[in-house]
């Protein structure tokens, strides 16, 4: 009967030729503990030894699987994380990024100077600045002052002072002359600013020499200002003045007389 149509589990007398595959029938016994993989192979034909190399064969496979099954799960979970945290970052970013938005809108901004007069003053500067805005104030000459040199310089700084506008928008400029905003004000004094905050004058800046000298530009009137802590810039050192002649700078020395912010405190 061994061979013919019943299949001989016996490991010295296999029924039929060798074969790896397993039928239905050999996975229910498999499954069952009825009979082992190496019988089962035997029975299709497997020398014992061959079929022990077979079961550890498919032990091993049955090992990396799992291991591949658990690996995939995890990267999986892992690539799941990513995603979750990624969404979470995008969250978080898209809030703060509408806060500021809304910030900002809420913000005034101006990007010019804003000519004022007296009667304009505790509207414009002093209750303008409660909130904590900058709003700085450039007195300006009413007519020629002390010379052609001197009005050149005046005309200087109001021209800065228009660039730092539509550059630092938030800083409120305003220009009003300094015969309206003091009286007897000294001409010798200009250019001079007045810089506000939380509704009173918190730095003044009196003479050319501390706006930046006769070679100012913008950039260096910019670090004067940040190192105030009036507006927030780049600039990692004072920059250069700008080139002007050894006549022009040794006659400013007349009226560019430094001033400290205690030197004067006229104004409320």
């Amino acid at each position: 009967m061994d061979g013919r149509g019943v299949t001989n589990y016996s490991t010295d007398k296999p029924s039929y030729g060798f074969s790896t595959a397993t039928t239905e029938f050999d996975d229910i016994l498999l499954s069952r503990k009825i009979v082992t993989f190496e019988e089962a192979m035997i029975a299709k034909g497997a020398s014992p030894q061959e079929a022990r190399k077979l079961s550890e064969k498919k032990f091993n496979n049955s090992l990396d699987k799992k291991q591949f099954d658990q690996q995939s799960t995890e990267r999986n979970h892992e690539e799941t994380s990513d995603v979750d945290d990624d969404d979470d970052f995008i969250n978080r970013y898209r809030q703060q990024r509408m806060k500021e938005l809304k910030k900002d809108k809420n913000t005034i901004k101006y990007g010019d100077v804003i000519h004022i007069s007296r009667p304009d003053w505790n509207r414009e500067v002093n209750d303008a600045s409660r909130s904590g805005t900058w709003v700085i104030v450039n007195l300006t000459r009413h007519t020629s002052s002390l010379s052609a040199l001197h009005d050149e310089l005046c005309d200087l700084v109001e021209e800065t002072i228009r660039e730092l506008a539509v550059k630092f928008e938030k800083v409120k400029f305003v220009f009003i002359s300094s015969t309206s905003a003091i009286e007897n004000w000294p001409v010798e004094n200009l250019p001079t600013l007045f810089c506000y905050r939380f509704g009173k004058m918190q730095h003044q800046l009196i003479g050319i020499n501390a706006l930046g000298g006769p070679g100012l530009n913008c950039s260096r009137l910019e670090w004067r200002l940040a190192r105030l802590g009036i507006v927030e810039t780049d600039l990692e050192e004072d920059p250069l003045p700008d080139n002007t002649s050894a006549g022009f700078r040794s006659r400013s020395k007349i009226f560019t007389d430094d001033y400290s912010d205690d030197d004067y405190l006229g104004v409320d």
